[in-house]
């Protein structure tokens, strides 16, 4: 999507747009760095203002931030362009007209990340770039025309150009490459449904949560979690005759008093983070917390599920 961008007094029209097919993060959990290129189209603006006096356009830093929405959330790292465009003289009667390739970094941190995340929850990556392009003209020199002297004026081209990447890439190429939510790989015991039916429910909550998870929702990613944890509590009475889930007591046979202690600690704590009446409304669970949520969840329940199965050989 090209985007006009505001050049008053610089004798230039200007057209820029973000390649999205380059957009990347690069630098790792160490340095990250959302990474892309803009296209600056420019050519000269037909009766321009002194237009007949330049000689040439001298482009020099490159500043800007990154918002979504009114909300500033970097600032990008400044960009020497350093370049030129020719305007009209003798040897060049040609279109003047030229296009700036223009190499974008801007740094980011954890807190950040993270920000980006919770807003994009799972969608496509929506922002806009607002740039400030140092420009210098200078005027037509009769004497000696290969040089450019004579600094008319110091100006800026300005303008906000939107970005639009798609969840997909968003995954694939920036988080893998700044290093968010990095995968460390647990051996659990392989356990299928078909030898513990009683857990299916579980298993088919917790396939659900990593699809969820590997979408960026990680709010739904901990509901699933919770669903997973149902079939082990029933509600039952405490000492001042509150009904209160709590992990099954026909569990305690199949698995001994110890594992079944052990689980309903485990499950319980699990149970009360994924449960929403916990939270306020602006409370909303990370990619780190949704990970670990998923990750504990499955050991307790591949857990159960092998004490389970063991039991009924």
């Amino acid at each position: 999507m090209s985007q006009t961008l505001t050049a008053t007094n610089v004798g230039l029209n200007a057209e820029a747009s973000i390649i999205t097919s380059a957009f990347s993060g690069i630098g790792g959990d160490a340095y990250p760095r959302l990474y892309f290129q803009i296209k600056v189209d420019l050519s000269k603006e037909v009766n321009a203002h002194r237009g007949e006096y330049i000689q040439a356009w001298s482009f020099g830093l490159l500043t800007g931030q990154l918002r979504i929405g009114s909300e500033v959330i970097a600032d990008i790292k400044p960009y020497s362009v350093n370049s030129w465009l020719w305007g009209e003289t003798k040897e060049n009667k040609g279109p003047i007209s030229r296009d700036l390739y223009l190499n974008i970094e801007i740094p980011l941190d954890t807190r950040r990340i993270e920000w980006i995340e919770r807003n994009r929850s799972g969608k496509s990556f929506e922002a806009s770039l607002h740039i400030n392009l140092q420009v210098q003209i200078f005027g037509n020199n009769t004497f000696t025309p290969s040089f450019i002297t004579g600094l008319i004026d110091s100006t800026y081209i300005v303008g906000q150009i939107p970005i639009v990447v798609p969840d997909t890439q968003w995954r694939d190429r920036v988080l893998t490459g700044i290093g968010y939510g990095k995968h460390f790989v647990i051996e659990l015991p392989a356990i299928s449904v078909d030898t513990c039916k009683t857990l299916e429910h579980s298993f088919t909550a917790l396939n659900k949560a990593q699809r969820l998870f590997e979408l960026g929702l990680y709010d739904d990613t901990a509901a699933s979690c919770r669903i997973a944890l149902d079939q082990f509590f029933e509600s039952r009475e405490d000492e001042n005759g509150k009904k209160i889930p709590r992990l099954k007591k026909s569990w305690e046979v199949k698995l001994g008093a110890a594992t079944h202690q052990w689980l309903e600690s485990g499950l319980s704590a699990i149970k009360d983070a994924t449960n929403k009446t916990h939270h306020s409304a602006d409370n909303h669970f990370d990619r780190l917390g949704a990970q670990m949520l998923l990750m504990v969840t499955t050991a307790l329940v591949s857990y159960a599920a092998q004490r389970y199965s063991a039991q009924q050989e």
